[in-house]
């Protein structure tokens, strides 16, 4: 394995350490059921519109992203889902688990089907 891919591995952790935290504490003090309806409130300011529309935007690059790397219709439509549906929570683990199982290739963890083919 290489240092690269290690120290990558280490900010995904890190990352959805963070991220676990930041959401068990919502959740707690909101519960799930706020998560929608603050996101779409939040439109009617203006910074919150541009990041909420940014981010949604990036939820629906990465669900693309997946549906085309996988080897599967069935598995990139499900991890699109998940993705769109759970953001980071999922496709963090998601590169984690991808990451080790092409023993950090970044080509291939990139490009899945397409990385046998020269795409």
């Amino acid at each position: 394995m290489r240092n690269g891919s290690t120290f990558f591995r280490l900010l995904l952790c890190v990352g959805w350490l963070v991220l676990l935290v930041v959401s068990v504490k919502a959740v707690s003090a909101m519960g799930v059921d706020a998560a929608g309806q603050t996101f779409f409130n939040d439109f009617s300011h203006p910074w919150r519109a541009q990041f909420n529309t940014d981010f949604g935007l990036h939820l629906l690059l990465v669900a693309a992203w997946m549906l085309w790397r996988s080897r599967s219709l069935v598995a990139g439509l499900l991890a699109g889902l998940l993705a769109i549906g759970l953001g980071g929570l999922f496709t963090l683990v998601f590169l984690l688990v991808v990451s080790t199982q092409e023993k950090g290739d970044l080509r291939k963890v990139l490009l899945g089907r397409h990385a046998d083919s020269g795409a």
